[in-house]
């Protein structure tokens, strides 16, 4: 949960483009790679067609693909996405949190940008608002199997630099760890948080949130050292807004996150300080220690709510305390 990006899919992931380098370098055909072609309406008139970029799938999905652009995509002002090829998996449901590989590539000609991010997974719930600025990802990946890769193209309306071209490939789905829920009613009066099987329930309460940081520990972690206001902490979480009791970001089914709490949100700062290692918490922020109130800035607004469960408590890198392994 860093304090320089937004938490939504649609954020993460097209931050994290506008922000890749003109790499002129592409992943490498393997003699194992399938060729395919997205089969969809042309991106604008007169010009390159999404349906004719070609992905070729390496390894059975495992690395990269390598994606051929035989005639520049214009920059139109929505996005398009298309089914590259569906998976052999279990039939994948929305609200499912799924396990996504990333690669980037210039739409000019399919070169990378960055195929970094596809060796490891990023795990984002299935859902409308998650994927609306991925044109119809979400309407495809709700009909689609686990293994299905799907090209989006983004424009420069998106991205917030030129039109890109994302490869999303689904190599897991699952059931939410935390299950969200928003009060209709008077009660709960306060936030609640009950086991459910190897997560938790939560229902967020009708009224208006706190004014003030509350730390609900669910759990207390016995492990090591407690943290301090610039410990490296690894943990898994996942955040919703206390409005809507949405889920907007998390990894509780993918992997752990390491961040300085020096580098994070103040409601996490403050929040996790003094914890130790094995501890599960409940956090609910308002909006001035989180993203504060400004929809513009594509980051969830208002009072959040997180649960963190905390793995790992070390004390900050000498040379940067700020730094984090996440792009969160």
């Amino acid at each position: 949960m860093r304090k320089l990006s937004a938490a939504v899919l649609a954020g993460v992931l097209l931050l994290t483009v506008s922000a890749c380098g003109q790499s002129s370098s592409s992943s490498s055909s393997s003699s194992a790679s399938t060729s395919t072609s997205a089969a969809a309406s042309s991106v604008a008139p007169g010009n390159g067609k999404l349906s004719d970029v070609k992905v070729e799938i390496q390894d059975g999905g495992k690395s990269a693909p390598k994606v051929t652009v035989p005639e520049s995509l214009a920059d139109a002002k929505a996005s398009t996405a298309v089914l590259v090829q569906d998976g052999t998996g279990a039939a994948i449901k929305a609200g499912q949190k799924l396990n996504l590989n990333l690669a980037y590539y210039a739409s000019t000609d399919g070169a990378a940008q960055d195929e970094t991010t596809y060796a490891s997974t990023q795990s984002v719930a299935l859902t409308e608002s998650n994927f609306a600025n991925l044109g119809d990802a979400y309407k495809l990946l709700s009909k689609a199997k686990v293994g299905a890769t799907v090209l989006v193209y983004a424009p420069a309306t998106v991205t917030g630099s030129t039109g890109m071209l994302m490869v999303v490939h689904v190599s897991d789905a699952k059931e939410p760890a935390i299950a969200w829920k928003k009060s209709t009613t008077s009660s709960p009066s306060a936030l609640e948080v009950k086991a459910s099987g190897d997560g938790y329930a939560v229902t967020i309460p009708k009224g208006d949130a706190p004014s003030k940081l509350q730390v609900k520990v669910l759990k207390e972690g016995t492990e090591g050292e407690a943290a301090t206001a610039t410990s490296q902490v690894t943990a898994f979480y996942s955040g919703a807004q206390w409005d809507n009791a949405t889920e907007f970001d998390g990894n509780f089914e993918g992997n752990e996150t390491t961040f300085g709490l020096n580098a994070v949100i103040e409601g996490w700062t403050k929040g996790l300080t003094g914890l130790k290692a094995g501890t599960v918490v409940a956090l609910t922020i308002p909006a001035d220690q989180a993203y504060g109130t400004d929809s513009t800035s594509g980051r969830p607004t208002g009072p959040l709510v997180f649960i963190v469960k905390i793995t790992k408590v070390e004390a900050a890198a000498a040379s940067s305390s700020a730094s984090a392994s996440s792009s969160n």
